[in-house]
């Protein structure tokens, strides 16, 4: 895989990301998805409807693999065993590029994922580990927000989704049984949060993304307004 994207719940890549994951998948790179929990109970939902709602958002926007991990929705925590699920992921699929859930949150399971998420890539790399696979250190970490605290963060870059909002629209209310019973206040507020951002750059439609290391530049000429 070129990209993995990686949440604590399914829906959390789509109302975080969404619009990216599309123009990534679009561009031709390979996008995977971790859930590290199922993301049940909740209150409207089951384990067989959120597999098909999932399933149903990755193809909207056209993400090559979904993968659910079996750690626990609700008390998602940062230990070992959830370091070595995920180092086993990062292993196997070699991703250029990682996507994880910023750390500053109100949902602990979205601050467990950013820390798990940031330990296991140092674990992949370990070498004389019982862990399968070549050693592997994703080199790029990149972070995106999905947080239930009521701030407004100031990322270090904004993508251009105008062209794929209306596909993480879709993406999002696919979980029917997370916003069907809300959908028309889940619409307005991705609606609103996506134009805020994307004003800032001049667009239409804009998501946030956050770098806990310095963003690297690889080619200069992208910083060229097109």
């Amino acid at each position: 895989m070129d990209v993995l994207v990686i949440g604590a719940h399914p829906d959390d890549a789509e109302i975080g990301l969404g619009g990216t994951i599309a123009r990534l998948a679009q561009a031709g790179l390979k996008v995977a998805l971790v859930d590290l929990t199922d993301g049940e109970p909740t209150p409207h939902g089951d384990r067989v409807t959120r597999r098909q709602e999932a399933r149903a958002a990755a193809d909207l926007l056209g993400v090559e693999r979904r993968i659910t991990l079996s750690l626990p929705n609700r008390y998602l925590q940062d230990t070992v065993e959830a370091r070595n699920e995920l180092a086993r992921v990062l292993r196997q699929l070699r991703p250029r590029l990682v996507f994880s859930p910023l750390p500053q949150d109100q949902h602990p399971d979205h601050l467990a994922a950013a820390l798990i998420a940031q330990n296991a890539r140092f674990y992949a790399k370990f070498t004389k580990s019982d862990l399968p696979g070549e050693p592997f250190y994703p080199p790029l970490l990149l972070q995106y927000a999905g947080s239930h605290l009521r701030r407004v963060f100031k990322p270090q870059a904004i993508v251009d989704i105008s062209s794929t909002f209306r596909l993480k629209l879709q993406a999002v209310l696919a979980y029917r049984s997370q916003f069907g019973w809300r959908e028309e206040a889940m619409r307005d507020w991705l609606i609103t949060s996506a134009k805020f951002y994307g004003g800032k750059i001049g667009v239409e439609y804009g998501e946030p993304i956050f770098t806990p290391e310095e963003l690297p530049v690889w080619d200069p000429a992208e910083l060229v307004p097109r």
